[in-house]
């Protein structure tokens, strides 16, 4: 009985940091860049902000999980608390000054990766050692649910009302209720933990064995070519999605009107949600290189209504079919790369799609802030939207020339 009741009470206080959390983030995702636009921040200072802090989170993640292996899970996530916190007020006191909006990204980038995983860690062990045969799986999906609804609603509340108010309120929200998240957490803090040697071993291992050899990873791609096709195809797509991933709080929202991203913010979360569940009953009907063509044709083309249309609502549900088409494309083409690996160094060649598609992105950002800034945010969108369809177009065309080729040469045989 005693184990139930403290599993119990364990899953709650996981669950109730979780929802503060998710909560504090959620609370300014519907008008962030808008309160940096507000405050005199270009387009191009905007995304050398979203570079620096994709960089830093990218850098911090691993050297994260060591952190919070010797640390403490829980000492790591309150470290994450007080510098995202810090991070956030740092962006709201301040006003157009690049380098305190470098260091809000730093600062944040390294809050995000401290935090990666320390909750479920923490929460994992301790229930284990209570009950271990306590079934997470129900955890997880209640607190998912709960933390994905509530941080909904957050951004809701903070865009339609906070902002409506003071557009630098959410932000000092985040701020806020990520503090919060200290007294739920602050009894949890462990001790110091020893570093035993064979931590200091495991890290040298790392050290001298991990890093992506070249020549290793040539044979890899060798023998996965589909799987290296298929990632380069993909590639210019970054150029598609990267001004409506990012610029559509900035696109939307018409300067001197009430704030209403908190209604779009609903739809983009939805179709995210609609996209990624369609994906798997696609796959199993519609033949898969066809299917990433049609998407990619719809993304490009619900964009360029997007930013050609005058009515603005008729311009956002353009929008969200673009977004629904794109969580499609991302869940499909990502289990597409899975299935297409030969082999066993599954790790080291997804390693390498995800760090080309990363520096894929640094790009698609660097040309989106000049050219937003130069000309216009919908020039920019339907300028690159175009660019990366054609490019994009002729990828898939050369894995179908290849995919023909290989299987004429297999019935050869």
């Amino acid at each position: 009985m005693n184990i139930i009741k403290n599993t119990h009470q364990l899953f709650i206080k996981y669950l109730m940091i979780t929802i503060i959390y998710n909560s504090a983030l959620g609370i300014w995702s519907g008008t962030i860049y808008l309160f940096m636009r507000h405050i005199g921040y270009t387009y191009a200072q905007i995304n050398m902000f979203l570079m620096a802090f994709w960089i830093v989170t990218f850098i911090a993640e691993l050297p994260s999980g060591w952190l919070s292996d010797y640390f403490g899970h829980i000492n790591i996530f309150l470290l994450s608390c007080v510098i995202r916190s810090l991070g956030l007020l740092i962006l709201f006191l301040t006003a157009n000054n690049v380098f305190n909006l470098i260091m809000v990204a730093i600062l944040t980038g390294i809050g995000d990766s401290l935090f990666s995983g320390t909750l479920d860690a923490w929460f994992v062990n301790k229930a284990k050692r209570i009950d271990k045969h306590f079934k997470l799986e129900n955890a997880f999906t209640i607190t998912s649910t709960c933390s994905t609804i509530l941080s909904l609603l957050t951004g809701f509340i903070g865009a339609q009302y906070l902002a409506n108010l003071n557009l630098g309120y959410p932000i000092l929200a985040g701020s806020i209720l990520l503090i919060l998240c200290i007294p739920f957490a602050i009894n949890e803090a462990e001790g110091l933990q020893r570093f035993k040697l064979n931590n200091v071993n495991r890290l040298k291992h790392f050290r001298l064995t991990n890093p992506l050899k070249f020549e290793k990873l040539k044979q890899n791609l060798k023998i996965n070519r589909d799987f290296y096709f298929l990632s380069l195809a993909g590639l210019p797509l970054s150029l598609i999605v990267s001004g409506p991933f990012n610029q559509w709080q900035l696109l939307f929202q018409s300067n001197h009107q009430p704030i209403h991203t908190g209604w779009i913010l609903i739809g983009v979360n939805m179709c995210g949600v609609i996209g990624s569940g369609l994906s798997g009953i696609i796959m199993k009907h519609f033949n898969k290189l066809a299917t990433l063509i049609l998407l990619s044709v719809i993304m490009t083309f619900t964009t360029l209504l997007s930013v050609s249309i005058n009515s603005t609502w008729l311009a956002v549900m353009f929008f969200l079919l673009h977004v629904l088409a794109t969580s499609l494309d991302e869940v499909f083409r990502y289990t597409m790369l899975h299935n297409v690996i030969i082999g066993d160094n599954r790790n080291t060649l997804i390693s390498f799609n995800n760090t080309i598609n990363a520096g894929a992105t640094l790009i698609a950002l660097s040309l989106n802030g000049w050219l937003s800034d130069t000309y216009s945010i919908k020039f920019a969108w339907g300028a690159l939207a175009i660019i990366g369809e054609i490019l994009t177009l002729v990828g898939y065309f050369w894995i179908f020339i290849y995919t023909k080729n290989k299987s004429n040469k297999v019935n050869k045989n």
